[in-house]
């Protein structure tokens, strides 16, 4: 952009015009200039694109941050563009290939290594919270790996019994039944015994609580 305001040519997208304008120094509605905010700031710039990197909505972000789903839209537009990256491999290696700062370079290894579920805990302060099915399942993959290093490690060292104990969580885990997302069998009866016309026991002699099961 600045290239372009150095030779006077005016950019040809509607949104990228308005930016040319806006650093020309004419006024600019408040979702660009919120936008370019974001860019120019280090900190915010950062967090914004580690969430843009591992494909976070921005119906997401907004719930996460507080920044307007609209104002995301238009700094993935102008300002980091991740359709841009062909598959994971591309985000891998710009993640670790990053030196803006060590901020950035940290949140953006972050990311990709742990994934969006984990960026998005870190950056609500604890306010976010993931499904129990999903911590469960993470905990049972994380479990396994670090037990597979057993096969690498002396069998009398200190790593071969932490991947001992590591070993016998994955294999509790894994005989285990993944938890599911419902609701009570209590809340699912009050629901059920609503509807007379099915689980009315003096018309089906049938009780709530054994139709739920």
């Amino acid at each position: 952009m600045r290239t372009a305001i150095d030779s006077e040519e005016r950019p040809a997208g509607k949104l990228e015009t308005e930016l040319y304008n806006f650093l020309q120094g004419n006024s600019a509605d408040a979702t660009l200039t919120r936008a370019y905010d974001i860019y120019t700031h280090t900190y915010k710039r950062e967090v914004m694109e580690s969430f843009l990197l591992v494909d976070v909505s921005a119906e997401e972000i907004e719930k996460i941050l507080g920044i307007p789903s609209e104002v995301t839209v238009v700094y993935q537009h102008l300002f980091f563009d991740s359709s841009v990256f062909e598959d994971e491999l591309d985000r891998i290696e710009y993640a670790y290939s990053y030196t803006r700062n060590d901020y950035g370079t940290e949140l953006k290894k972050y990311a990709v290594d742990l994934g969006k579920e984990s960026l998005k805990i870190r950056m609500s302060r604890g306010s976010y919270t993931i499904s129990s099915a999903i911590v469960q399942g993470d905990i049972r993959a994380t479990a396994y790996m670090i037990a597979q290093r057993a096969k690498t490690c002396k069998l009398t060292s200190e790593e071969a019994k932490e991947t001992l104990r590591w070993a016998q969580l994955a294999l509790k885990a894994s005989t285990e039944g993944e938890e599911k997302e419902t609701a009570s069998i209590e809340e699912i009866g009050m629901a059920l015994e609503e509807k007379d016309e099915t689980t009315n026991s003096e018309k089906s002699g049938i009780d709530p609580k054994d139709i739920a099961h």
